[in-house]
């Protein structure tokens, strides 16, 4: 069962719309800094992430829901969306999830992200069904691996010069959190003890 909004003590994540690409251009994607360890290049144009927003909106469509889902990042405090972050099913038996986000440069260091993800554990965990959520990052972007970690990821290991990205061989470390990681820690101390 899918929902379209997420809520946390500081963020709204909802389905990404159209709407979103004016901000997803002047918030993220046309900072070099942002988009650096990213699959796309800076946008140059609004016309790009307008582009960009058309074709996700386009893909989702096509996919089951609780496959594939975007979520725009919301600010409650101001109503921007600051970035997005989202996940895919990676393999339907293991019940296994990818999740990936971006977020603006101006947001960096808030927490944001790392309270983002664990609101979409609690949605990919106690709503969707999975049992693995992974996610991973370039080496080059050791800021990525905190919020994994401050998210409650575990590190699994890393895959050495497995990616080309914008003209390099890159090294990619991966991080996961399993069900029952994700209900082990919702438990009280009590509940643990009778076990």
């Amino acid at each position: 069962m899918a929902v379209n909004r997420l809520e946390t003590e500081r963020l709204i994540l909802r389905h990404i719309e159209m709407s979103d690409a004016d901000a997803m251009f002047h918030n993220w994607a046309s900072d070099p800094e942002v988009v650096k360890f990213l699959p796309y290049d800076a946008h140059v144009s609004i016309e790009d992430s307008r582009n960009q927003m058309a074709e996700w909106i386009r893909d989702l469509d096509k996919v089951s829901s609780g496959s594939w889902e975007i979520f725009a990042i919301e600010l409650k405090s101001t109503g921007e969306t600051i970035g997005t972050i989202d996940f895919h099913e990676t393999d339907r038996e293991a019940k296994s999830a990818e999740v990936g986000y971006q977020l603006g440069r101006a947001w960096w260091g808030n927490g944001y992200m790392a309270e983002a993800l664990r609101a979409l554990f609690t949605y990919c965990f106690e709503t969707v069904g999975f049992n693995r959520v992974w996610a991973t990052y370039d080496s080059r972007n050791p800021g990525s691996g905190r919020v994994m970690q401050k998210a409650g990821m575990l590190y699994e290991g890393t895959l050495r010069q497995c990616k080309f990205r914008k003209g390099e061989l890159v090294d990619r470390l991966y991080y996961a959190i399993l069900a029952e990681d994700y209900f082990g820690a919702k438990e009280s101390p009590n509940e643990k003890q009778q076990k």
